[in-house]
């Protein structure tokens, strides 16, 4: 009896442990639609080029991304090209958090700034600090399939 239970438990071990080390991954996927504001005013005739309409992580999904617009009583374009991004450990039950590193120009003025981001229920914001000059906020709605095992 105690080698027939003893097989059970080695047959069950290695069973699961070939279906835990199989990778597996989530898909993200975007509608393309962002919500811009400036200064707490948003802008209209937003213009976003997607670098993917889905992807298995944020790099995928946005990097390479760029969000053409204009300042409202300026008349200055805004562009936002979205260089990088540096995601904080993953802490479980929290929303996603990091830092997307982004080429910012408005008017002739072209600067390389740190937005952090939180994701969170499928929604990704991302916005200027505190102590920056102007105030940016870029919402967008974010579709994830659960994680699956390929």
């Amino acid at each position: 009896m105690r080698k027939i239970l003893f097989l059970f438990l080695l047959f069950s071990m290695t069973l699961f442990a070939e279906v835990m080390g199989k990778s597996g991954g989530c898909t993200l996927t975007q509608s393309g639609n962002f919500t811009v504001q400036y200064d707490n005013r948003v802008l209209k005739d937003v213009h976003y080029i997607m670098p993917a309409k889905s992807g298995g992580n944020f790099r995928e999904l946005f990097v390479g991304g760029e969000l053409h617009g204009v300042i409202p009583k300026k008349g200055k374009k805004l562009v936002l090209k979205l260089l990088d991004y540096k995601p904080n450990v993953r802490i479980k039950g929290k929303p996603k958090t990091g830092i997307f590193i982004v080429a910012l120009q408005h008017g002739s003025k072209t600067e390389r700034i740190d937005m952090p981001y939180i994701f969170d229920a499928g929604l990704m914001k991302i916005h200027t600090k505190q102590q920056a000059d102007i105030h940016i906020v870029l919402t967008t709605k974010v579709a994830y399939s659960l994680c699956h095992v390929k």
